[in-house]
């Protein structure tokens, strides 16, 4: 896949499902279109990390068309991680960027794609339990629709 535009933004947030006794979160804003969020969660004295981040309007040329994706990107941290251990977010982001515009198979349906995009990122970061990656397909001239594919895969 050829990227065909630039990356517009990268659009962090975390969330976390358990209930909330500890919680601290840190936002910065450099402007009205780049959120940065992190929260750490303990429920019961269990300590549960996420964090997410979005890559918007990504432009790529697949299945002989160019698409606009939304991406979205969230895992959790393995159990009593370490400082060194945690990944930059960015890094994780130029990964899938470059995955998406180097990708080998141009017939690989989107779900495909997003199974070795999840699989990618697990191997590559020591530091994440479980990723989650949910790719949303604008509609296209020969797809008139709007689909996304979403995978979590776990150590």
């Amino acid at each position: 896949m050829k990227q065909l535009v630039p990356t517009l933004g990268v659009l962090l947030l975390a969330a976390s499902s358990l209930p909330s006794v500890y919680s601290q979160s840190s936002i910065k804003k450099s402007n009205p279109t780049n959120i940065v969020s992190q929260r750490k969660v303990q429920a019961h004295g269990r300590l549960v990390e996420e964090f997410s981040f979005w890559i918007k309007d990504f432009k790529v040329d697949h299945q002989g068309e160019n698409h606009n994706l939304n991406i979205s990107i969230s895992y959790r941290y393995v159990a009593n991680i370490t400082k060194t251990q945690y990944p930059d977010f960015r890094w994780l982001a130029k990964d899938v960027e470059t995955l998406l515009t180097n990708y080998p198979n141009e017939d690989d349906y989107w779900e495909i794609v997003n199974k070795q995009l999840t699989a990618l990122l697990l191997k590559k970061y020591a530091g994440l339990m479980s990723v989650t990656s949910e790719l949303k397909v604008d509609p296209s001239p020969l797809v008139p629709y709007t689909r996304s594919s979403r995978v979590t895969r776990q150590r």
